[in-house]
């Protein structure tokens, strides 16, 4: 089983992620499979693990360490990832990366590999780039590409207040193909 934890977009911004996924999706047979998870800020990306009780406990005691804050939203960008040979478009929404972001996703890392072990996953690290996918896969990066070159405005510059968080898992093979459950979602801070 893999496991992830993402901070969740607030509702103006989850329309709005939905929105242009849909027109995505029907100007160019991308497939929604994606959008089985909100829209989300990752903070740690799928790790192995083994005790999902544990780390629910561990995930309340993190959702109580902070207070919801501010995230802003900068531009519409179309990113190429590889997986077993095969080169896959992302368009995301590029998001501003601050301290505080930077901390969380370092503190996480550090804090879930010390509890569980080995818990390293790809992109974590100091060159993780924060983002809000918009649509993964389903056609190849030219047509990513394509729709990219084709939006009038690509700049988003929106902020809003995070206030849930949400652990996601799987147990099928990762990749872009992998299906991803919604688990858990929580409120961050000490206010339930």
């Amino acid at each position: 089983m893999r496991a992830a934890f993402a901070l969740l977009a607030d509702r103006e911004v989850h329309n709005l992620v939905r929105k242009i996924s849909w027109e995505f999706h029907q100007k160019y047979r991308t497939g929604t499979r994606h959008c089985c998870l909100p829209p989300h800020i990752s903070l740690k990306q799928p790790f192995a693990t083994e005790s999902l009780p544990a780390l629910e406990q561990y995930m309340e005691d993190f959702a109580r360490s902070m207070e919801p804050f501010q995230v802003h939203l900068t531009k519409l960008d179309v990113v190429p990832i590889s997986y077993t040979g095969t080169e896959y478009g992302i368009l995301w929404i590029d998001v501003n990366e601050t301290l505080l972001l930077r901390g969380l996703h370092n503190r996480l890392n550090e804090e879930l590999n010390q509890r569980f072990g080995n818990t390293p996953a790809d992109y974590d690290g100091d060159t993780y780039h924060f983002h809000m996918t918009i649509m993964i896969g389903g056609q190849p990066i030219g047509i990513y590409r394509k729709f990219y070159r084709e939006l009038e405005n690509p700049v988003i510059d929106h902020s809003f207040t995070v206030r849930e968080l949400a652990m996601f898992v799987c147990d099928e093979p990762s990749g872009p193909d992998a299906d991803y459950l919604s688990y858990k979602i929580l409120p961050i801070g000490e206010s339930k």
